[in-house]
């Protein structure tokens, strides 16, 4: 096929799994271009699509990953490829040419390779952007200049406790981190094979699980708040979490054409299990999604303000949605209500939640300031439950990759799934205050692409 623009973007895996000896394994596919032979469009079960070259070398086929599909263009990825098979034609071998490229000697290096070899090519955009963060974050400023080789245990165990004191979460990301990157190390020659990772019996930090979710008293107060952002799409992208209880990536990265409006279904193929999820959408929620209006040459369902990009920063909106609804419920709270009271009389408008905390000194209720992104995808979770669905039901709604029970997830119909997010939709909307109609918050005009 000629690949374009188009035809990249429209490309979808569409193999059969192969099922052998109780393993399933994905065939891979490869769309080779009929313009520039050797170049292909390789597409992953999970949607992802990269870039890729094909050429022999000393009797071998070799088959190499250029670069990713939207961190390069279809244009860009095939002046690369006419490079390296270029280099090919003249009897060098491109990919041990990267390879040995990623041999360099010092943690600046080796950050280097691993995200250029690994985790740009094996890992989703939002997981990979996390690595770098922390690299960039912590890693470099400590041990950028240092030799790989010359890390030890107790350089991991003093940067593992620093860290940790203030944020053990992210101290255990971390040396989970540095782990696989010396695993990768002793790989690709920037240590001794033989060599111990560093990161090995590093103790973690204790992490409590979170089991905070919204509750019905919370959530008209809540919802209320959600409706008064200004940014619009981050108004919407709030419903829809609490509607769908998709994670928060999957739902940032949704695309138009990943809708089924006729089955009412929302395909996810960037999921954490790596495994495409078919969402059935309540009806609260395709009202939601039929009322967003689409912005011309930009696919994604909610829209970033940068040309062709998704939305990102949402956290910012949620932080300040979280705020005014806290001062709500402080308004009506018994031992907060005179305080807000007078406050709004001097102010003549709500007051903050700082100008709340200034003008007393008392413990004030914590509202809804303790209430993550993520804690509405646990609410979704928790209200299912509430309704007496069994726990795999909830696993098969919320699609969680815990592979001991997906053959139980199996034995419920799409049906049961989509019968229980459509009373979990009409239960929001109307404890929201909002009617679970055809024309559920009306927020702007816009219409469905037929």
């Amino acid at each position: 096929m000629k690949l374009t623009k188009k035809s990249v973007d429209a490309a979808v895996y569409d193999r059969e799994p192969v099922t052998r000896n109780g393993k399933t394994t994905y065939p891979q596919q490869i769309h080779w271009d009929d313009k520039l032979t050797g170049f292909g469009l390789r597409v992953y079960p999970t949607g992802k699509k990269s870039f890729v070259i094909s050429y022999r070398t000393n009797g071998r086929k070799r088959i190499m990953t250029l670069t990713r599909y939207g961190l390069k263009t279809l244009e860009q990825a095939r002046s690369m490829a006419k490079i390296k098979l270029g280099q090919a034609e003249d009897g060098e071998d491109p990919l041990e040419e990267k390879q040995r490229k990623a041999k360099g000697e010092t943690v600046k290096d080796l950050c280097t390779a691993y995200m250029d070899l690994y985790a740009k090519e094996h890992k989703k955009e939002a997981s990979w952007k996390d690595d770098e963060r922390r690299i960039n974050r912590y890693l470099l400023p400590a041990w950028g200049n240092i030799k790989a080789a010359n890390i030890k245990h107790s350089d991991v165990a003093a940067l593992h406790r620093k860290i940790g004191k203030k944020a053990p979460y992210s101290a255990n990301r971390l040396a989970a981190l540095i782990s696989k990157m010396f695993n990768l190390a002793r790989k690709w020659g920037f240590v001794e094979a033989d060599s111990s990772n560093p990161a090995r019996d590093i103790e973690h930090y204790k992490e409590e699980k979170r089991d905070r979710w919204v509750t019905p008293e919370e959530l008209p107060f809540l919802m209320e708040a959600v409706n008064e952002e200004s940014n619009d799409y981050a108004r919407r992208g709030l419903w829809l979490y609490l509607l769908t209880g998709l994670r928060k990536n999957e739902l940032l990265s949704a695309k138009w054409e990943y809708i089924d409006w006729e089955r009412k279904e929302l395909r996810v193929p960037n999921t954490k299990s790596g495994k495409v999820h078919y969402l059935p959408l309540s009806e609260a929620a395709i009202s939601m999604l039929d009322d967003v209006p689409r912005i011309k040459n930009n696919p994604y369902i909610l829209p970033g303000l940068k040309e062709g990009s998704h939305l990102v920063n949402i956290e910012k909106p949620w932080l300040r949605t979280r705020k005014k609804a806290t001062i709500k419920i402080w308004a009506v709270h018994d031992s907060t209500a005179d305080l807000i009271a007078d406050l709004r009389k001097k102010l003549d408008r709500d007051p903050t939640i700082k100008e709340v905390q200034k003008a007393t000194d008392f413990d004030l209720p914590t509202g809804v300031l303790d209430v993550r992104l993520h804690d509405l995808r646990r609410t979704v979770g928790s209200w299912l439950a509430q309704s007496g669905n069994s726990l795999h039901l909830i696993g098969r709604v919320l699609n969680h990759s815990n592979t001991s029970t997906t053959a139980i997830y199996a034995r419920f119909a799409q049906d049961q799934v989509r019968n229980a997010l459509e009373q979990h939709g009409q239960k929001i909307m109307g404890i929201a205050g909002q009617k679970p109609t055809a024309n559920v918050v009306k927020l702007n005009s816009g219409k469905r692409k037929k």
